[in-house]
């Protein structure tokens, strides 16, 4: 597929909010239904923190169910970086078309998502999830793409896709290999335009 020169994907979680921050912040569940123990409880919670994916061949289990709680609050709360909604507000108006492409499981999470978006005037014309936004882009011919993951950082040039990323304390030590690193988004207009 030919890559349309005016199309972009862009995630949300640490690129256009402080999704992060706001995790590391989040008190511990104390409603928790399935009945863990404290200590259970409390070392899921610093694994769900630390970014750590249920290990377990199942796709339901206690782990994976109190991560999806916990990033749904983070949803709800974590705020629009107010660079990245003037950003995307200036796309728009300069005639991208805007794929929003998520890790999020949209399954339960796409109405809550769009709200948000709405809600901290973001605009885009598609809301989608991906696990692997590289195979995502070149699939739906999109060659640039605005996202964290250390993997699409790595990797995403390789594959035809130009990755533009927020510089974040966990880059340090990804090998960025035609990905892009900026500070502000204001950077990324004449970069998206060559």
């Amino acid at each position: 597929m030919t890559a349309d020169p005016k199309t972009i994907a862009v995630d949300i979680d640490d690129t256009l909010n402080n999704f992060t921050e706001v995790l590391r912040e989040l008190p511990v569940p104390d409603d928790d239904p399935h009945g863990l123990s404290p200590e259970v409880l409390r070392d899921y919670v610093e694994k769900i923190r630390a970014g750590v994916p249920d290990s377990g061949a199942l796709l339901s289990t206690d782990y994976s169910f109190l991560r999806f709680r916990m990033h749904h609050r983070v949803y709800e709360r974590a705020a629009a970086r107010p660079e990245a909604v003037a950003f995307m507000q200036w796309l728009r108006a300069e005639g991208w078309r805007i794929v929003i492409c998520t890790q999020r499981d949209l399954r339960r999470s796409f109405g809550g998502t769009k709200a948000w978006l709405a809600a901290n005037g973001i605009p885009f014309d598609h809301l989608f999830s991906a696990a692997n936004k590289i195979v995502f882009c070149r699939a739906w011919g999109i060659a640039r793409l605005i996202d964290d993951d250390p993997f699409t950082i790595a990797h995403g040039a390789g594959y035809g896709v130009q990755v533009y990323f927020p510089v974040l304390p966990k880059h340090r030590g990804v090998l960025a290999t035609g990905a892009r690193g900026f500070t502000a988004f204001e950077q990324l207009k004449p970069w998206i335009q060559s």
